[in-house]
């Protein structure tokens, strides 16, 4: 499989516009999952799903984050702007009747990233998205606390995402940062990557075959919406249930 290597960018808000995006401010938190499962215990746990420890003290610079997952409507304009393609579910490339408020999705990496650069922004790294999906509490499972809960995500159905931002936002004001769509990230997946001392804005492995994505979806079972859940896709990968939110560094007013 071939090996794909894309230099980590960081992409200042200077020139963007920043209305619907939140400032997280920048501090420390505990990135990863600091609870044991029984098979931890029995070291029956298979070392693929260890990909979220060990814990670790991670120091981000503030950033800015979409207060929702980028809608159709939104990322029509830049379809229409830019002559990118469309997502492959849209006939005649135009967004299906009634839809303008859902979520994007079937776009792959590359289509995030191209749409994020467009608007004068960039995916976030993973630790960025984890710091802001937990609203700045630590410890918890989910943004609202330890037990999942359908009355503060959309996930486990079968009939696709809600209009985004259906949901209570958490205590950063962030809609939608568990269920609805998974999202994705700037940084490619690498299992042992918490093992790294790399804990100062960490932007991810420099390379790698697939990209973190975070979140889960409406698809998922309530174990894949928690706050510390890694997930990997191939970033050519178009599904209905990825789609993401864009970031770019704290160094504006809006």
């Amino acid at each position: 499989m071939r090996l794909l290597v894309v230099a980590a960018v960081t992409v200042h808000c200077l020139a963007a516009d920043l209305t619907d995006m939140v400032l997280i401010p920048a501090g420390e938190f505990t990135m990863g999952r600091t609870k044991l499962t029984a098979d931890d215990k029995t070291n029956m746990r298979p070392h693929v799903l260890l990909d979220d420890r060990p814990p670790r003290r991670v120091k981000l610079d503030g950033f800015w984050l979409g207060i929702r997952e980028v809608t159709n409507e939104r990322y029509a304009a830049f379809v229409q702007a830019t002559g990118h393609r469309a997502p492959y579910h849209w006939q005649g490339g135009k967004i299906p009747d009634g839809t303008e408020k859902l979520p994007i999705y079937n776009v792959d990496w590359q289509d995030a990233a191209a749409y994020c650069a467009w608007t004068g922004k960039r995916l976030p790294t993973e630790a960025e998205w984890e710091r802001a999906a937990r609203g700045g509490k630590e410890g918890l499972d989910y943004p609202w606390g330890d037990k999942p809960d359908s009355k503060q995500a959309r996930f486990n159905v079968q009939n696709g995402p809600a209009a985004a931002g259906q949901y209570a936002p958490n205590d950063f004001g962030l809609y939608d940062m568990a269920g609805n769509v998974a999202e994705w990230t700037a940084d490619w997946f690498d299992r042992d990557y918490y093992t790294t001392d790399h804990v100062l804005n960490p932007k991810g492995p420099p390379a790698g075959r697939y990209k973190a994505i975070r979140g889960g979806a409406w698809s998922d079972s309530a174990p894949r919406l928690k706050v510390f859940f890694r997930n990997w896709v191939r970033p050519s990968q178009r599904t209905p249930n990825i789609g993401f939110r864009c970031a770019c560094a704290a160094n504006a007013a809006p």
